[in-house]
């Protein structure tokens, strides 16, 4: 009986002894020419150098040579909590220092009570900046799963007048647990939390890594549930069709007056930490450090000018496009007076379809709370602009017989 290792040899294949591989007739004529070169006089090798080059990302170099401390590259202390120690840098900025045209301290005297009503958030009602903290992480990847962590976490909040900016660095992954517990500390202390895009990514990074260390229970790492103003959402409410996009850097030069220098992309977020890990060079780490810190100044600048936005007044200097979104946002949110307020004074629209936009909302307003003079002006206009539209002739119609028997025009 034939035994089950003779059975599975008759499947194996014999082995194949390679031939040591052999130049061809390139090979040989390339190393050739290559030795004359070398012989050549006047042709100088070039001397080897292990040095490496200096390091540049759009403007920002980076020399050659030993690398720095992290306390040179980036000034800061060991913070110690239960879980171990981390790494804080801290920054204080007063209210009259500018970021761009913005002035930070601009953010404690914005009127905030509006953005409830713009976000659809009730939560958000009563919110102030001082119970507020700004958060932006760096993480290692794009996607927000369970294997993506924040590596460097830029948290802001005022202190009196004056904005303190923590960032948290984590100098290796066995100080994650140390990183989230103080980030976690800060967290609980606030009522609001701010964030450009937080909502999407930051958050659920935050929650996912919470969540694997058992830092907190289920109900309390939901930090996606806790009062949240992210900027992204009413940036996009409020600037819609103006630029190509709404990206913070897009909103920092259309709206704030801020262009960044020497700048290190977020795109490289990740090299910069992997670059710490593996050579311990800090100074890549510093520079993405340098636009976290510039995440946040711009979301406290930005918080203040979207709710300066934000107020339902007649405003001739505020864009057409701009009082067109508010408008329509107020109308979504039943704010019909308010829609109205703001198409007060609206400058002259030079787009067609815009005007029509615009004269469709104030139609939709004034319908709802009774104003029939307001609509018939409107839908006369819109009869005007667009006389292809049999439905508003009838609906014009309708609105001066209402308006005759002082009657509402119903939808």
């Amino acid at each position: 009986m034939m035994r089950l290792g003779d059975k599975l040899a008759r499947f194996v294949p014999p082995p194949v002894t390679l031939a040591p591989p052999r130049d061809t007739d390139v090979v040989t004529e390339l190393r050739a020419a290559l030795a004359r070169i070398e012989r050549s006089p006047g042709v100088q090798r070039p001397a080897r150098s292990r040095r490496p080059e200096p390091m540049s990302w759009s403007g920002l170099v980076i020399e050659s040579g030993p690398p720095p401390s992290l306390a040179e590259a980036l000034p800061g202390c060991a913070v110690q909590t239960s879980c171990g120690s981390t790494w804080l840098a801290t920054t204080h900025h007063a209210p009259d220092e500018r970021h761009g045209d913005i002035a930070l301290g601009r953010a404690l005297g914005a009127d905030y009570r509006h953005l409830e009503r713009m976000t659809g958030d009730t939560r958000l009602a009563g919110f102030d900046p001082r119970h507020a903290l700004f958060l932006d992480i760096e993480a290692t990847g794009l996607e927000h799963g369970s294997g993506t962590l924040a590596f460097l976490i830029g948290l802001g909040y005022f202190e009196g007048d004056t904005l303190r900016l923590e960032q948290v660095v984590l100098r290796d992954h066995d100080e994650e647990p140390a990183l989230l517990e103080l980030v976690w500390e800060r967290v609980r202390r606030f009522r609001y939390l701010v964030s450009f895009n937080g909502k999407s990514f930051d958050l659920s990074v935050l929650q996912n890594r919470m969540v694997m260390h058992r830092m907190c229970s289920k109900e309390e790492s939901e930090l996606k549930l806790r009062p949240h103003l992210d900027l992204l959402h009413v940036s996009r409410s409020v600037y819609k069709g103006l630029w190509q996009d709404v990206r913070l850097q897009t909103l920092e030069a259309k709206v704030l007056g801020f262009v960044r220098e020497h700048d290190m992309p977020g795109s490289l977020a990740p090299s910069c930490w992997f670059a710490w890990l593996r050579d311990a060079e800090p100074r890549p780490l510093a520079g993405i450090a340098l636009h976290n810190r510039h995440d946040v100044l711009s979301m406290v600048a930005l918080a203040a000018v979207l709710a300066h936005e934000a107020e339902p007044r007649a405003d001739a200097g505020r864009r057409s496009q701009v009082a067109l979104n508010l408008a329509a946002l107020y109308v979504r949110r039943k704010g019909n007076r308010e829609a109205l307020t703001v198409l007060e004074d609206t400058p002259p629209l030079s787009d067609r379809v815009q005007q029509i936009a615009m004269l469709e909302l104030v139609v939709k307003a004034a319908r709802r709370i009774g104003l029939v003079a307001r609509m018939v002006t409107a839908l006369e206009e819109l009869v005007t602009l667009a006389p292809e539209r049999p439905e508003l002739e009838r609906a014009l119609t309708r609105a001066r017989r209402a308006r005759l028997v002082g009657d509402r025009v119903r939808d």
